[in-house]
């Protein structure tokens, strides 16, 4: 029956590859070459095949040994996440997550709600949470900026990443209470665009979405005003300047105080998928996987 491997003796068999020799990895892991040399012979024996070639500049990988080494990489991956993760919940959970959000995230859905129920959970981890864009997110994703990300488009998900759904939301025109539109049930968006509208600009992805959706009808938008918020926005279409187009979490609180009408868009893009973001799983951070798990509970 064969021997299961312990952590040391992979990690040894792991540095003499990466070092290309069993002296060296004896001495970066604070073990005594011989006895290096023995643990590796006995790996091999258990297998039953060589797993290094050894000859007077040091050692390289056989087949047999560049296949036991990537499994072996795996296991000691696990078992890191795994000491970590413990470490986590014995100390009450604790670190930083770097979570990035679109602004319809944040504002039109319960996301703050459910951060604080967390942080009062795992008080020990800070939450560093930032607004952006969806393709921000993505690449701040990608190049390890970022921890976890919520997006609210159907961009493509690049490879090395992952996406869950979270929620949804309904885009709705948003014109003042004494607006052409305003008494009608939903409204189609040619119907819209023959009025001026205000382009919200942190809204990217939305921009972008309305753009294809003209230019599918062969049409071009005519946009009135150029703001950088959705309070901007708000304000400006209360006051009859303008249509614009939001997600209906934007608008709901809002809608009384500035005497606002969200009318529902009648097309099939008008309700969007809100998806969460992170690298594979498996990979996360105890920190990181506790409010992944949590954002995915709470939908």
């Amino acid at each position: 029956m064969r021997t299961p491997p312990d952590w040391t003796t992979l990690r040894i068999f792991l540095t003499a590859l990466e070092l290309g020799s069993i002296a060296k990895a004896a001495e970066r892991c604070g073990i005594a070459n011989s006895a290096a040399a023995k643990r590796v012979q006995m790996l091999e024996a258990d297998n039953r095949v060589p797993l290094l070639d050894r000859h007077a500049r040091g050692v390289v990988p056989t087949a047999a040994g560049e296949v036991f080494a990537r499994h072996a990489g795996a296991l000691l991956d696990a078992e890191a996440r795994l000491a970590e993760e413990m470490d986590a919940f014995a100390a009450g959970g604790s670190g930083t997550v770097r979570l990035l959000a679109t602004a319809s995230a944040i504002g039109g859905h319960d996301l703050a709600e459910v951060l604080a129920t967390f942080a009062a959970t795992h008080p020990a981890i800070r939450i560093d949470l930032r607004e952006t864009t969806s393709l921000p997110v993505l690449q701040d994703l990608l190049e390890g900026r970022a921890d976890l990300g919520i997006v609210t488009t159907n961009l493509r998900v690049p490879a090395g990443l992952e996406a869950q759904p979270w929620r949804e939301d309904r885009l709705l025109a948003v014109v003042s209470a004494g607006h052409p539109l305003a008494r009608r049930r939903a409204v189609r968006f040619n119907q819209v665009l023959d009025h001026p509208l205000v382009e919200v600009l942190e809204a990217g992805a939305l921009s972008l979405l309305l753009a294809e959706a003209a230019q599918q009808l062969g049409r071009s938008p005519n946009i009135r005003h150029h703001v950088s918020s959705m309070d901007a926005a708000r304000r400006l279409v209360a006051a009859g300047h303008a249509v614009t187009i939001m997600p209906d979490g934007m608008i709901e609180p809002y809608a009384e105080a500035l005497r606002l009408a969200g009318v529902p868009l009648d097309a099939p893009w008008a309700t969007r998928r809100l998806r969460l973001i992170s690298r594979p799983t498996g990979t996360l951070s105890a920190p990181v996987r506790l409010l992944h798990d949590h954002l995915l509970h709470a939908r």
